[in-house]
């Protein structure tokens, strides 16, 4: 998530925690004044970078910018230990091996290394087409999906991912299916079994109620009922407990949602709206999602909406949502779409999905999520007149659509492949419209990473998932690899690397060798120096020639 709050962005890509954005905003601007009043700052300031293969605009992403603000559980630097839960922090002192949760290896999971139970093993999900009713005032989801579904080998038996719907019935290919429902496992067996590479529809009815809490990187998670409606968080893993489904980022899918509220409410999911029809039970709103994604990405919510459609740069779709009564007051924000798109496509290579908006939701301060073609935002974050919280968010949550959901990680430990890319673009945006320098914001996140970084970006525990490592500590690394290749070849290959993994799901590895390709040179030892060591150098590198 950038839940950043915070994602997580750093707020959180996704969080729910205020105070962290506010700390977060203050310290991004303590940088700032620093880089202002430092007389030897403007020494220290590196040439202006350019986009490869493209004329830059007048001001260019600088090399150095603020810092994203932490998710919850995750304990910042220069924190006011009043202000943090003693539950959701771990003792300094204390060695990461003996505070991580113990992995087991689960045989119905697909083997990620930090959370082996999710995935499902011998299936690969096409499309998911959602059809689900929610009234507020009963607090309860009535539900079916139905999956496309391609096995991967021949199974007598499979499993969705399910951890708190109530199942009423599974069919596959309109036949009855046996299913049996387990602590985190729907386990079905068809009536035929599945031959490989032959796809089939599973439809699972079934019922759950809203119980929004903790994932299992203490991380908001879940279905959340709100005054009026509801909206749901799911990185890493809270699609399952409100949707039967293959739970894990390595199997992307396209979607299909349908959902039927009171008349006078309603529904927003991603993708494009497709049609509201109204009948006896209220009116059902259709969207859909045309670029796979996977379940950690969705949007689905309920209550008191506007859709605000436009058109964005080279005639892109715009579809965004606020709560009709704060319309007026969220008109700037999203005004401002257009020239963060216009800033980042220069760099980063033209947007890569079909559409794009913000949702801007009643949650309480301090949640921002990249949810798939509509980044997830608290209204709260936006009434404060905090521009550099507004700033920070909006970007970091842009920046997600080509880190994160056009290319998704693979497994849960290439998180850094979404929140470091996003943090990096965040920090060059913000020095893009002059509110923080992008070398004073990197050299202040070395120096914090030096301090307080235990761990390798490369490699954190569930604990470190949404931890300063993967955020702010990634970003010291990309920056580190922008000075270490020259500008034309780093910008060359985070365009490259959206282009030629658009829809897919990829590795810390895949990265490491497409930017030995693009730099046309071995860098195994610069990664294994700043990315994979728990220890990284204490300076930069010089600039490269040219």
């Amino acid at each position: 998530m950038s839940l950043v709050v915070f994602g997580a962005v750093a707020l959180a890509s996704c969080s729910n925690d205020g105070g962290v954005a506010t700390e977060r905003a203050d310290r991004i601007q303590s940088v700032a004044e620093d880089a202002t009043t430092d007389p030897t700052a403007e020494e220290t300031d590196p040439p202006a970078s350019q986009p490869a293969e493209t004329d830059p605009p007048e001001t260019v992403p600088p090399t150095s910018g603020p810092r994203p603000t932490l998710p919850p559980g995750t304990v910042p630097p220069q924190t006011d230990p009043d202000d943090t839960d003693p539950e959701d922090t771990e003792p300094e002192e204390t060695d990461p091996e003996d505070t991580e949760p113990e992995v087991v290896e689960s045989p119905d999971g697909v083997g990620d290394p930090l959370f082996p139970e999710l995935g499902n093993p011998g299936i690969d999900v096409e499309h998911y087409d959602i059809r689900v009713r929610y009234d507020p005032a009963d607090d309860e989801i009535t539900g079916a999906v139905t999956l496309t579904l391609v096995p991967t080998e021949a199974r007598e038996q499979f499993t969705l991912d399910s951890s708190g719907p109530e199942v009423s019935s599974v069919t596959v290919d309109g036949d009855e299916a046996e299913f049996e429902q387990e602590d985190v496992e729907l386990r079905i067996t068809p009536a035929t079994p599945l031959e490989p590479d032959k796809a089939v529809d599973v439809v699972v009815a079934y019922t759950a109620t809203p119980d929004g809490g903790t994932s299992i990187a203490s991380l908001p998670s879940g279905w959340f009922h709100t005054d009026e409606g509801s909206y749901v968080l799911n990185e890493p893993d809270g699609a399952r407990t409100w949707l039967p489904s293959n739970d894990h980022p390595s199997d992307k899918a396209t979607y299909t949602f349908r959902i039927t509220v009171p008349t006078g409410l309603t529904a927003v999911a991603n993708g494009a709206l497709i049609s509201t029809t109204p009948g006896p039970e209220g009116d059902e709103w259709v969207w859909e999602e045309s670029v796979p994604m996977p379940t950690y990405l969705i949007q689905l919510l309920t209550g008191d909406y506007e859709v605000v459609t436009g058109e964005g740069p080279d005639g892109l779709p715009l579809v965004s949502v606020v709560l009709r009564e704060d319309r007026e007051a969220m008109q700037p924000f999203l005004d401002s779409i257009d020239d963060q798109i216009d800033f980042f496509d220069d760099f980063f290579g033209p947007y890569p999905l079909a559409q794009y908006g913000i949702a801007m939701t009643d949650s309480t301060g301090g949640l921002a999520m990249e949810t798939m073609s509509r980044s997830l935002f608290s209204r709260e974050d936006f009434l404060r007149d905090d521009t550099f919280i507004e700033e920070l968010l909006l970007s970091h949550e842009l920046a997600h659509m080509w880190f994160g959901d056009a290319v998704s990680p693979a497994e849960w430990q290439d998180i850094w492949l979404n929140e470091s890319f996003a943090t990096y673009g965040e920090w060059m945006w913000m020095e893009h419209i002059d509110l923080v320098p992008l070398e004073a914001q990197a050299d202040d996140a070395l120096q914090t990473k030096l301090l307080f970084g235990e761990s390798a970006t490369a490699t954190p525990g569930v604990g470190e998932l949404f931890g300063y490592n993967v955020y702010d500590g990634g970003a010291v690394v990309l920056h580190a690899l922008r000075l270490t290749i020259g500008d034309e070849a780093f910008f060359s290959l985070l365009s490259r690397w959206v282009a030629d993994n658009l829809g897919e799901s990829r590795f810390t590895e895949d990265f490491v060798q497409l930017a030995s390709e693009v730099a046309g040179t071995d860098l195994t030892d610069f990664f294994d120096e700043w990315l994979f060591a728990e220890v990284v150098p204490e300076q930069f590198p010089e600039p490269a020639a040219g």
